[in-house]
């Protein structure tokens, strides 16, 4: 709908009329949504290309994409409602559930943990890090879950030989800090892995031997928020399944994007999108896997964090309906 306003006697439109229409197209357009990342790294690519080709703006939304730390920092912004979806890893999610909170799971993003372990030029071997510091975003689930797990596994225990520290800022600050020899190893993705191997640091081993099936990233809403704007929650997701689906259909174009988007060299980004489409770790269709969601409830147990016994199921912090009704209206 455009509306013209005239002064009849001036013939020209006043600033306050202007301003005034600024605001009425702006709302007009859609409701305003925050949606907070961590990095620029293909984890969070389907934000990307839902913003560059117009998904959400086909469902209405304003979608604000808001770079922040890591998932802790997400959590805390969730809860205080700066933000209104959360792309983090649920571990969090489910200590803060037990503790009363009512954060929901509603959709996947990356279904696995493509991570790799890469060690700093003086560290060849797992048995070098023996008394030293690796790099994570926080020190309870997601990346700290990963290093945990994988040196256990490789016989170095937590925190008997080596220390975790904190290392907000995504990728680009871990692989400084790794540059620097502030850190000796970090999980780094695919491929930003690769482009490190390939620069002398040294590719340790694939989190995937030790963690097969794990809910690295999913989208996280407060309950209460969430269903009151339900329709919001839905346009969204629809936006985000067209998203993961044209990753799906269009891998080179995806790939091309990848690249100028992260100014990436294009075998990087190819083997990048072909990794996380072929292996499932974007989901078409924007499913959870409950099945990895129950691992990081068991690895959460195992690690001393969980206590809740029975230990609960994944359902317990996953509200599906929002995703099915977005998954119906798109035919699915």
């Amino acid at each position: 709908m455009e509306l013209e306003f005239r002064w009849q006697k001036s013939g020209f439109i006043s600033l306050t009329t202007l301003f005034f229409l600024s605001i009425f197209n702006t709302l007009a357009t859609g409701q305003v949504v925050r949606s907070g990342y961590t990095s620029k790294t293909l984890g969070f690519f389907p934000m990307f290309v839902a913003q560059k080709h117009g998904f959400y703006e086909r469902e209405g939304l304003k979608v604000q994409l808001i770079q922040m730390g890591g998932s802790a920092v997400h959590q805390r912004a969730l809860i205080a409602g700066e933000i209104h979806f959360a792309h983090i890893n649920p571990d969090g999610v489910i200590l803060y559930n037990e503790k009363g909170g009512n954060l929901k799971v509603i959709a996947g993003v990356d279904n696995a943990a493509p991570y790799v372990l890469v060690g700093g030029k003086a560290y060849k071997t797992v048995a070098d890090l023996k008394g030293s510091k690796l790099g994570a975003t926080s020190l309870v689930g997601g990346v700290a879950t990963f290093i945990i797990e994988y040196l256990k596994a490789k016989g170095l225990q937590y925190p008997r030989d080596y220390s975790i520290v904190v290392m907000p800022g995504g990728t680009p600050a871990r692989v400084a800090a790794l540059e620097a020899g502030v850190i000796a190893a970090v999980p780094l993705t695919i491929p930003d892995s690769d482009i490190a191997v390939d620069r002398g640091f040294h590719r340790l081993g694939d989190i995937v031997e030790v963690l097969p099936k794990y809910q690295f990233t999913c989208v996280i809403v407060d309950s209460v928020w969430a269903e009151r704007n339900r329709s919001a929650v839905v346009k969204f997701l629809k936006a985000h399944i067209r998203s993961l689906t044209w990753i799906h259909d269009h891998p080179a174009e995806a790939a091309d994007y990848y690249a100028r988007e992260m100014r990436m060299k294009d075998p990087y980004a190819r083997k990048g999108i072909d990794y996380y489409t072929k292996n499932g770790v974007f989901p078409r269709d924007g499913s959870p896997s409950l099945e990895g969601l129950r691992v990081n409830i068991e690895v959460q147990a195992k690690l001393g964090f969980l206590t809740t016994q029975p230990l609960p199921s994944p359902e317990k912090y996953v509200d599906l309906s929002y995703l099915r009704e977005a998954q119906r209206e798109l035919g699915m």
